[in-house]
């Protein structure tokens, strides 16, 4: 391995490691912060129940966007392949890394409308390397996308050992269209993304705004053990 791979690599179990104490930490909130207890209390049993990777079960009623604006909090809707959709609150901010979790402590880490990381769903995503240029990561408007983008993902297998998948990322097929979220219409552009090295290839879907290149929803890759997941914002984050 060459000297600029190992020190990404450095970066990246450094990334892991900080993300990891993150959601460690947003799990404590979760357990004894007066904020964390009342967002699980106010989201009731769609985030008291895990559906990650959850035997299946007969789905929860559909909250309604009034019952929604009752949460004061940022919040995303999380499905995975045809399981319920499932709400999620944000319980950590470690630098831009917003910690979604569920009262199990599974979840999702994100960077901007990226997925960079996974908690307790299995084979997770520890850490994902981001070029700055990266219009997912770091929003952009839609007409100043690059063409294509490298990303470094990083995995921790069962018996602790990690790997890498390095993947060269096309983005492509830009079609204006609206979409609906919990009952409210977005007018959105909606770009495929085509990962591929020389041994896989996936495809990501993103419906962007195209003025600020906000991600208002995604269906995104996990890593090769665990199923995409599709990401809806139901309020977006303020700091």
């Amino acid at each position: 391995m060459t000297a600029r791979r190992h020190e990404l690599w450095r970066g990246l179990r450094a990334q892991g490691l900080a993300l990891g104490l993150a959601l460690a930490m947003a799990g404590g909130l979760a357990g004894c912060s007066s904020s964390g207890a009342n967002s699980f209390r106010r989201l009731g049993g769609l985030v008291k129940v895990s559906y990650f990777g959850a035997e299946e079960k007969a789905p929860p009623p559909e909250l309604t966007r009034a019952q929604l604006d009752e949460i004061p909090f940022a919040t995303i809707a999380v499905t995975f392949g045809e399981r319920p959709r499932t709400f999620l609150v944000p319980l950590a901010d470690n630098s831009g890394y917003l910690n979604y979790l569920d009262s199990g402590g599974h979840g999702l880490v994100m960077l901007g409308g990226a997925v960079a990381g996974t908690q307790a769903l299995g084979q997770d995503l520890e850490a994902v390397r981001h070029q700055p240029d990266d219009p997912v990561a770091h929003p952009t408007p839609v007409a100043g996308w690059p063409g294509r983008v490298w990303r470094d993902y990083q995995f921790a297998q069962r018996s602790g050992a990690e790997y890498s998948i390095t993947l060269a990322c096309v983005f492509e097929r830009l079609v204006r269209e609206t979409i609906e979220i919990v009952e409210i219409d977005f007018e959105v552009v909606r770009i495929s993304e085509v990962c591929t090295n020389a041994r896989r290839q996936f495809v990501n879907t993103y419906w962007v705004e195209a003025e600020t290149g906000f991600i208002w929803k995604s269906t995104q890759w996990l890593g090769p053990h665990l199923e995409p997941v599709t990401i809806e914002i139901i309020r977006p984050y303020s700091g």
